[in-house]
């Protein structure tokens, strides 16, 4: 069993690790964050049944608090369409496609970190303490901070996400030219559909809109994506996901006859724009340093799978910690996660072709596609099955 872990970053992946580690006992590790403990600006997170079904391994039946909003329907809407009923949307039902019933959540990504701090003391995260140095000496390796402590270990999991300064290694990050447009309606009541329980996904050539609740005081999440020529410097430290974008400008760049969009785009008035990074390659191990989350693998989140993916790989690294592999750890952590991560990149890479196509021809043969998946049963569980009923404590999917 390892002596001590040390893990760097307190965000999803890092806090679920811990969370884990502290249920069965395993109380020797600590979680450093660079940034200051404090809540951040409202902004939608989309936690799918194959995250669910593992943050109820950690607090059974925690997705019945009210702050969480259960999703059962998928609508995918031409921008340009006039009205909400247009023939050309679809509309996805994904109930029953879950074997043990495990929900669609959405949530204020604020809740779901409060979720998970509310078990760990001060003596287990502590904030404003950036790395700045890893040094290893055989087994053990030596973390140093920014404000001149160190700390020891012979386990390092960093999940301090896509921009990481534990990784040492920023070459691999490349930039997509898409850039995120997000924002959260407060109480937002429409005029035209009463549903809280839909994730509107809104399709335009280069752009696309995803819109869903979050909360049942009816507060409304939007993100757009759109590409871009432009070039954005590769450091973290250049980006600021707080400076307001323009909301005439948004307003413009999604500009719809749709009553439901039109109706929302004429509301808003706080917009925040960013751009979106990936990594060239996986990384998940380096001698006694695992990666999980964006940090390993950090991609185009066109497929929901960010939130999942960190907590995906936080209880699977920590069942082989518990197991006490010591011994090649990377490698056993490698073996359980390289195939699904990669299959899920792909899987975002197809949906960012299949969002932004133009040519008429591509365009009939997506309807054809999505009316199928509507439709069919069978093709919803090959759409989304694979996704959603992964259950990492057994050999394989389950359906």
């Amino acid at each position: 069993m390892f002596k001590k872990i040390i893990i760097v970053g307190a965000g999803i992946a890092g806090l679920t690790l811990a969370n884990f580690l502290k249920k069965n006992n395993f109380n020797n590790f600590r979680v450093y964050e660079r940034f200051e403990k404090k809540l951040s600006r409202p902004t939608g997170i989309q936690l799918t049944p194959n995250a669910v079904r593992i943050l109820d391994f950690l607090d059974s039946r925690f997705f019945l608090n009210n702050n969480f909003n259960r999703i059962n329907y998928l609508n995918i809407n031409a921008v340009n369409s006039k009205n909400f009923n247009d023939k050309s949307d679809l509309r996805i039902n994904l109930q029953n496609i879950v074997s043990d019933k495990m929900p669609y959540l959405t949530c204020d990504r604020n809740i779901l970190m409060k979720f998970l701090e509310k078990n760990l003391s001060s003596k287990e995260i502590f904030y404003n303490r950036q790395v700045v140095q890893t040094i290893k000496d055989h087994n053990i390796i030596r973390v140093k901070f920014n404000d001149g402590s160190e700390d020891y270990c012979d386990l390092l999991v960093s999940a301090d996400g896509m921009f990481s300064n534990s990784r040492l290694d920023n070459n691999i990050i490349t930039n997509t030219n898409f850039y995120a447009y997000r924002g959260v309606l407060k109480n937002f009541y429409s005029k035209y559909s009463l549903e809280n329980d839909v994730i509107r996904l809104w399709l335009s050539g280069n752009k696309h809109l995803v819109t869903y609740y979050i909360s049942n005081q009816n507060d409304l999440s939007f993100t757009g994506i759109s590409k871009s020529t432009q070039k954005t410097k590769l450091t973290n430290d250049h980006i600021n996901y707080s400076i307001p974008f323009p909301a005439d400008e948004f307003r413009s760049l999604f500009s719809s006859e749709n009553k439901i969009l039109r109706e929302m785009l004429d509301t808003i008035h706080e917009v925040y724009r960013w751009p979106i990074f990936s990594l060239k390659k996986r990384v998940f191990y380096r001698d006694n340093q695992i990666f999980i989350g964006d940090s390993s693998h950090g991609t185009v989140p066109f497929q929901a799978q960010g939130a999942a993916l960190a907590i995906e790989d936080s209880y699977v690294l920590y069942e082989q910690i518990i197991k006490n592999i010591t011994n090649n750890l990377g490698v056993f952590y490698f073996n359980k996660r390289n195939k699904r991560v990669r299959r899920i990149i792909l899987r975002s890479h197809l949906n960012v072709f299949l969002f932004h196509l133009k040519n008429p021809f591509f365009l009939l043969l997506r309807s054809i596609i999505f009316k199928v998946i509507e439709k069919s049963f069978l093709a919803k569980k090959i759409m989304f099955g694979w996704i959603f009923n992964y259950n990492p404590r057994s050999t394989s999917y389950f359906f």
